[in-house]
Parts: C-alpha cells; structure tokens; sequence
C-alpha cells in the first residue's frame, strides 16, 4: 500500500500469522468493511506449522514493520492475533510502532486448548498469549467465555513458575479486556434458496481433527443408521493427513446415507450444502466461537450443540444437549419430526457483518483514539 495521506486516513497495521479460515475471514471482512477513512497494511504468513508461526512470527513481522516505517508508513493502530507474541514484535519493530496503540484478539487461547499429550507440550504458546495480552493496549475476545477462561487458569498456570512469580497479571489483563464476536458473510447464503428434498439431512461442518469430537457425532449418527431411519449425513470442513481414524469407519457403517464427505470445493457450494441441510450438529470438545454453527443457522439449519463450552453464551436451551445419550436422542426426534428451516436463522443474523460492524468500527476507532479526530495525529506520526 502506499504510505498514507496526512489527514484523512486512519492506518492499521495487521499481524497475522495464520492468514486463513476464520482467521481469515473475518480480518479480510473487517478491515474491507471499515470505511475509506481506513487503510491497512497486513502482515501475514500462509497458515502451516502454527506452532513455529507463535515462535517466531514476531521476529519476521517486526523486521517487516522496520521495513515499511523506514519507508514512510506511520500507523494509528497494531492488530495482532494470538498466533504472534506481541511482546516480542513491538520490542523488535522498536521505533516503528513507538506510541501505537496495540490490540490483540483473541480467537482462541492457549491456556483452554485441550492438550492430548501433555508431556509434549510446550509451555510457551499460553505464555506468549500473556504476555501478548500484557503488552496490548486492548485485548477483545470473541465470546466472555474465552476470556472468563483465560482469566481463570491464568493464576495456576503462572504457579509453573519456580519462584518470582507475577503479581497483578489477572487484574492489568481483565481491566482491558472485552468482548468482540467475529461476524460471517451472510452473501453466499442469500445467493442460494433453500433446497430440502428427500430424507432430512444431518450436517457436521467442522474440522475434521478430534477437538470437534468426530467419534461423538459418528456413534450417533450410526446407532441412529442400525434403527433403519431414513436420513442422509452430510460431513463438511478442512480434512487433515492426520485424520481421526474415526472417519474410514463411519464411511462403512453410513452407506448411502453418507451423502456428503469432505471440504466443499467453494463457498457457494459450502452455502448450498448448509442450505439443503435440515440439523447441524456440534460435538466439540474445543469451542471458543464456531462460525460453523451460526452460518448453519443463518441457512436454516435446526442447530444442536452441547451444553458447554462457547455455547450457553450463544445459544438458547433448547438448542443444546448434555450428553451423547441425550445427543441420539435429541437426533432421533428430529430425524422423525423434520424441523421447519429457520427455526434459529435470527440468532445467525446476530452476527453477520451487517448486524456487526458498528461495534467493530466503534471499537477500532476507539482504541487508534480516532473518534473525534477522523486523521492520524501528528503526534503518533513522527
């Protein structure tokens, strides 16, 4: 981008080292939807090796950031993700940012990730959300119960340490903190009319990694399959090599009732998938959003999910379940009695970019200190 115009724009630069899915989609929604008194230079990396992307994202970033301020660039703002240490960047960038407000959101935290191998975990990555977090000016999560969380094991993860413990950690962090939902594009979907023929359709449109519970979802959908109900089950989301062996088991058991398996090839035939769908299920045992689930709703999907993690905070109670025996049991009835499409369409309208957007402008302008001045000051210039 070029450097900005004395005046009348707002600059903000962007961090983000795991440049795609939600990650992804929602900065690049953002950031095109803040108006023209904004511009942005973003600083990414393409999305593999996360863990090496935490470590050392800080250091390319920075040396970038030097780059771009020895050319002319000045910022109202830093927006950081949790994927870079934001200590670490703005002590290396230096001059650069000096005086920049700073913001980090958090998608997620390291302090709530389930670890499945606890001795090969590197006690690093929910360090350095810390000290991102000490380091900004703000920080915004995308539900209170990512924050409430991260405050809460905040104190026994810094017992680690063999002595000199931190003082005061919890405190600074919650003083500045908030809440900040991630909003969807709603186009796609609007695109495609609703199209529920045949069978009800059961849709699982996640990861395919087993945070999402795969083995929850596909021992339902099976006990449902061995009664002799007519259904179909449509699987969604990004497959890794490493996939839950679950998978190639499921494929066997569901025969032809297995309608759908795999990432769709585009976001239209995402949103025809999900509008074709009648229920959309959520086993998670790792939540701290899951746009997945909202964008089902906005296409018509009838939502289930558990009565944990994110969910309370977004869904009302007749949408969640407690336990597999009550998942099966909450499937089989709708399998049975078909629900009507958008029976949960407004709480996907909650967050669209549309019904987002003021909050997210409001809260960008807030921290560059922007509201009332609509230019970079001189001061944050220099």
């Amino acid at each position: 981008m070029s450097a900005p115009r004395s005046g009348d724009v707002c600059r903000v630069l962007v961090l983000e080292p795991y440049y795609a899915g939600s990650h992804r989609a929602v900065l690049d929604g953002v950031l095109s939807r803040l108006g023209d008194g904004w511009e942005a230079d973003l600083l990414t990396l393409p999305a593999r090796k996360w863990k090496w992307r935490m470590r050392g994202a800080g250091i390319t970033m920075a040396a970038r950031a030097r780059e771009l301020h020895a050319g002319g660039a000045r910022w109202n703002l830093v927006f950081a993700s949790t994927f870079v240490n934001l200590a670490e960047f703005k002590g290396l960038a230096g001059e650069a940012v000096a005086g920049v407000p700073s913001v980090v959101y958090f998608h997620e935290n390291q302090l709530l990730y389930p670890v499945r191998h606890e001795a090969e975990w590197d006690l690093q990555f929910p360090l350095t959300n810390i000290t991102s977090a000490l380091a900004a000016d703000e920080c915004w999560f995308n539900t209170a119960w990512n924050l409430d969380g991260f405050l809460t094991e905040i104190p026994g993860f810094l017992k680690r340490f063999p002595d000199h413990l931190p003082k005061g950690v919890v405190q600074a962090i919650r003083a500045k903190s908030s809440v900040l939902h991630p909003p969807f594009d709603a186009a796609a979907f609007d695109a495609v009319p609703p199209a529920r023929d045949g069978h009800p359709r059961i849709v699982w449109p996640h990861r395919w990694e087993h945070d999402k519970g795969p083995d929850t979802f596909f021992a339902a959908a099976t006990a449902l399959a061995a009664e002799g109900l007519d259904f179909e089950v449509a699987v969604a989301g990004q497959a890794f090599a490493d996939k839950p062996d679950c998978f190639e088991r499921a494929e066997a058991a569901l025969g032809h009732r297995l309608t759908h398996l795999g990432e769709p090839g585009s976001r239209a035939d995402y949103a025809r998938l999900l509008r074709s769908s009648d229920i959309a299920v959520s086993t998670a045992v790792n939540e701290f959003f899951g746009i997945a689930m909202v964008e089902a709703c906005y296409a018509g999907c009838y939502p289930l999910v558990p009565d944990d993690l994110a969910y309370p905070e977004l869904y009302p109670g007749e949408f969640r379940y407690r336990d597999a025996d009550e998942l099966h049991a909450r499937l089989r009835s709708l399998v049975l009695d078909r629900p009507a499409p958008g029976a949960a369409r407004d709480l996907g309208e909650a967050y669209t970019f549309e019904a987002s957007m003021p909050a997210w402008r409001e809260a960008f302008e807030r921290t560059s200190g922007s509201i009332g001045s609509g230019a970079m000051g001189e001061e944050r210039g220099a």
